[in-house]
């Protein structure tokens, strides 16, 4: 099973289990980050760099992190798998790019989420 597919599914399980998206923020800000990352993206983006993600991992995970750090300022963009927390209070993730309908064209990358065109297109 292809990993966005694969991660919604363990997501259904966990609220069915009665996990909340509380409980899934706490261990998300919770992630083990080295201690070098926050002062190297500060002082990149003092430098006038441009700091971007580009990510196969979901939204939600990635803007929770980095808010939880108070990076998210730090970012002009964020490119990954769209998330969302539905009425049910569940956290939803799904592919960038439907590999279901067709292929990005990429075989570099996962069938999800082409990175390549982030950089060249």
């Amino acid at each position: 099973m292809p990993w966005n597919p694969l991660m919604d599914k363990m997501m259904k399980e966990l609220h069915a289990q009665g996990k909340t998206i509380d409980d899934i923020v706490e261990v998300l800000k919770r992630a083990p980050i080295h201690p070098r990352i926050v002062p190297a993206i500060k002082a990149a983006h003092a430098l006038g760099c441009e700091l971007r993600v580009v990510s196969d991992a979901n939204m939600f995970f990635i803007e929770t992190i980095l808010e939880h750090l108070g990076l998210r300022e730090y970012f002009s963009e964020i490119d990954s798998n769209p998330s969302f927390v539905d009425e049910e209070e569940k956290l939803r993730i799904f592919p960038y790019h439907d590999f279901t309908k067709s292929s990005h064209g990429c075989n570099l990358c996962p069938p999800n989420m082409c990175k390549v065109s982030f950089f060249f297109f």
